[in-house]
């Protein structure tokens, strides 16, 4: 019923409550069944009221609790306004209240009405005191005109029930507030490991096209020159290096199936630098590299974030400067250094710096805590990193 509630409740819990209501209803209505007690001036008056009109005002009574059941399971009763809800239990409950008997259970349905009302309106705050206040409202003015003793402990029940449906509603905030902060952390923590698988298979990918190309006009201009035999070792390196890298990329897209968990080869390192520069150097890339400090002993999300890092740089060489010189120096004491530059052979980078690799590269750096700059370097091109050991 509500509009403001959007929280699914269980089919149990109103017809729980409805439940409730049925049995003090009903306990209320054989109260009266021969007789009332109207109290006129301290004597008590007995009087005869029929039993049906007391049925009808106790379905009346019911008949949101009712509603609160069917709309359980009919969407499209839930566009009823909230505010509805305790007319119909307040006209009930004030026939009986107006027609007591002794030890009187009909106004616990306003304790009943109260507690849900404030369970269910806690978006607006002054639609949650409307229940309470016309409850407490009806008893008060029951007791002032003489017909109905001992309204006050009512009043406390009302409160009582109100502060238990506040309660109640908080919980459930809180409770929806956390299930909708995990799901956030579940959907950042699911762009992430995208983003990382991301920049795993744009690396592979790129080095191996790139180391690829080279192999293959190492190849055609060994053909051009009629040197076969050299034109054939550049093919099979071609061929190997394809091969390698085509393993590299089921293991980085194997990662999104469901049997990610399963062994794999392990990611490279900072030891494996050495091989990568050979693998370019062998594709005909003029490459130095120069290792110093204590590289062996780097942490393998570090090594692995260096190695990108050359990887992408070396790759980006060879995409935009296959001609050039480049030197790679890596130093590794209190801090992790990194310097790749290129000369002679224009820049080694996209000149804007825009592309999916110097992101990438970034993004690493500042995964293990580092800072990465990249720009043009005398006539070529430097990329530095600085990261904490």
């Amino acid at each position: 019923m509500s509009e403001t509630q959007e929280r699914e409740w269980p089919i149990w819990v109103p017809l729980a409550s409805a439940g409730l209501v049925v049995v003090t209803l009903t306990a209320s209505i054989f109260q009266r069944r021969h007789f009332y007690y109207a109290i006129s001036h301290g004597h008590a008056v007995r009087g005869h009221v029929s039993l049906w009109w007391f049925v009808l005002f106790g379905f009346i009574a019911l008949l949101p609790f009712l509603l609160d059941c069917a709309a359980s399971q009919f969407p499209r009763l839930k566009t009823l306004p909230l505010w509805l809800f305790p007319l119909p239990v307040l006209i009930g409950i004030s026939y009986f209240v107006f027609h007591p008997t002794n030890i009187d259970f009909a106004p616990f349905v306003l304790v009943f009405m109260t507690a849900e009302f404030a369970t269910r309106a806690t978006d607006q705050r002054v639609l949650s005191l409307v229940a309470p206040a016309a409850s407490i409202a009806l008893m008060v003015v029951a007791e002032l005109s003489g017909r109905y003793q001992g309204a006050l402990i009512w009043v406390v029940g009302i409160l009582f029930g109100w502060f238990g449906g506040y309660l109640v509603s908080q919980f459930e905030r809180r409770t929806q507030q956390l299930r909708d902060a995990q799901a956030g952390l579940a959907e950042k923590a699911a762009a992430d490991e995208r983003s990382r698988i991301a920049r795993e298979v744009h690396d592979v990918i790129a080095h191996s096209m790139s180391v690829t190309m080279l192999h293959i006009t190492a190849a055609r201009m060994a053909l051009e020159n009629g040197k076969q035999g050299d034109a054939l070792d550049a093919l099979r390196e071609a061929e190997q290096q394809g091969r390698s890298s085509m393993s590299d990329i089921r293991r980085t897209v194997g990662l999104l199936g469901p049997d990610s968990s399963a062994a794999a080869p392990p990611l490279p390192v900072a030891t494996d630098i050495p091989k990568l520069v050979s693998d370019f150097r062998n594709a005909g890339l003029d490459v130095e590299l120069t290792m110093n400090g204590e590289f062996l002993t780097l942490a393998p999300a570090a090594g692995l974030s260096v190695y990108r890092i050359v990887q992408e740089s070396l790759t980006n060489v060879a995409k935009h400067a296959p001609g050039a010189t480049t030197s790679v120096c890596l130093t590794v004491d209190e801090q992790i250094r990194l310097v790749i530059t290129n000369s002679g052979g224009g820049s080694g980078a996209s000149s804007d710096g825009s592309g999916l690799g110097l992101r990438g590269m970034i993004e690493r750096a500042i995964t293990i805590g580092g800072d990465l700059k990249a720009g043009p370097h005398e006539d070529g091109w430097a990329v530095a990193l600085t990261a904490p050991r």
